[in-house]
């Protein structure tokens, strides 16, 4: 019973995490707010994302879990550093950015058009918001195909296939299209990885009593 229910708990984690991020990436706004623009949902998008990070850090973690190969280790290593640098990205690019552009809209309208230059001025051809961008993309990569290449001596190349294309696709970006399609193969890998037959169960599926 207490192996049934760590099961059940590890692909709750495994499959609902990414699912949640899959559909937060369908929700994603493909652009940062301007003045004027609505910015309730690209800020509750992105106070979600803090969350739902802490829990793709611990699928990856999971999937490693109990091997002690180099790949392993190394992934179990870059765990955090993803974590940090998703966390950092998702309040600067995301948070601040939605608050600034909210608190510009709240001023008088002679005030607004000096806010929305400086809305879009934020972070415009900075070094830092693009090493932000992809300094997190990278590291999430990073650790997604290491997670992928200590799994490659217990699991057939197929699902790893899948895993590691979406982790590609999903490191461009998390908004949409990239971000759901790329969290899609990732979970096709996933389910297939963790669903498939493994050698025992299909012993007792081929072996029948006359």
């Amino acid at each position: 019973m207490e192996n049934d229910r760590s099961i059940l708990i590890r692909r709750a984690v495994l499959f609902g995490v990414p699912f949640l991020y899959l559909v937060l990436g369908l929700f994603h706004p493909t652009s940062n707010p301007e003045v004027g623009d609505a910015t309730g949902l690209f800020i509750g998008v992105h106070v979600a994302q803090l969350f739902l990070i802490g829990g793709l850090a611990y699928a990856l973690w999971l999937l490693v879990d109990g091997i002690g190969s180099r790949a392993a280790r190394v992934a179990r290593a870059l765990i955090l550093p993803f974590a940090i640098a998703y966390t950092t990205l998702d309040a600067i690019l995301g948070l601040a950015w939605g608050i600034v552009a909210q608190k510009a809209n709240e001023l008088a309208v002679a005030d607004q058009a000096a806010a929305g230059r400086l809305v879009d001025e934020l972070l415009k051809d900075d070094p830092f918001g693009y090493a932000l961008y992809w300094g997190a993309g990278l590291l999430w990569l990073a650790t997604a195909l290491a997670v992928v290449i200590a799994l490659r001596k217990s699991a057939p190349r197929s699902p790893l296939v899948l895993m590691g294309l979406g982790a590609t696709v999903f490191a461009v970006g998390h908004s949409q299209p990239m971000g759901p399609i790329g969290m899609g193969l990732f979970i096709a890998g996933l389910a297939w990885l963790e669903l498939r037959p493994r050698s025992g169960e299909a012993r007792n599926v081929s072996v029948q009593p006359t």
